[in-house]
């Protein structure tokens, strides 16, 4: 096994193992999870397994298919389109309460978090590429200092393994693209209106296709 497991949570560590490889298309679409197979391979239990199950399972990456077996799966173009529309309305949200002040010192770090995507994308890790999204539009929620958003937020993120998986093959999408589209975002959120911050978030979010029609223009 090429993976290190961490003893200190093995539920943890074997979820982490898989969800890398998942997103990595080491064990692409379609493919079956066999708990004996999986328990053996990484020399862990059964049930330490289904613990890891379920947790993909709530990210969108597998279907568990009770009594019978656990199924690598693609988040829809429906879902993928659900996602990204509350992300966009609850990002704009607490855009528009960030003063300007602060959202200028977001420049330095989304610039480092910019540079995790280059660096993800040379890898072709794209489990990376989702870290690295995590963290820049982190940054965004955290800069409104509101808990219970960035709590949402939270919540929404654990599905962006599978969204990111699923638009990349769709799309066809580059990793080199990845951080061109969110460079528009920092270009907003630094020197922008309101208006502009607002729109860069739709554009990024909603005015793209997830394989579904583009949705209008805004205003």
């Amino acid at each position: 096994m090429s993976d290190m497991l961490e003893h200190s949570s093995l539920p943890e560590s074997v979820h982490r193992v898989l969800r890398r490889r998942i997103l990595n298309n080491e064990i692409p679409s379609g493919a079956r999870l066999i708990e004996a197979s999986l328990a053996s391979d990484l020399g862990v239990s059964r049930a330490t397994i289904r613990e890891a199950m379920r947790r993909l399972a709530g990210e969108g990456l597998v279907k568990i298919t009770p009594r019978r077996h656990s199924e690598v799966t693609r988040m829809s173009a429906e879902d993928a389109d659900d996602v990204c529309f509350a992300r966009y309305v609850l990002e704009a949200g607490v855009a528009r309460t960030i003063p300007v002040r602060v959202r200028r010192t977001l420049a330095e770090p989304m610039a480092a978090a910019l540079d995790e995507m280059d660096a993800a994308a040379r890898a072709h890790d794209v489990e990376a590429i989702v870290a690295a999204d995590g963290h820049f539009h982190r940054l965004i929620v955290q800069a409104s200092g509101r808990r219970r958003a960035c709590e949402l937020w939270a919540g929404l993120d654990g599905q962006m393994g599978a969204l990111m998986r699923s638009s990349i093959d769709r799309q066809h999408i580059d990793l080199a693209e990845v951080r061109g589209r969110h460079e528009v975002v920092r270009d907003a959120l630094v020197g922008g209106t309101a208006r502009e911050v607002d729109r860069a978030l739709f554009d990024h979010y909603v005015n793209t296709d997830h394989g579904r029609p583009t949705a209008p223009d805004a205003g």
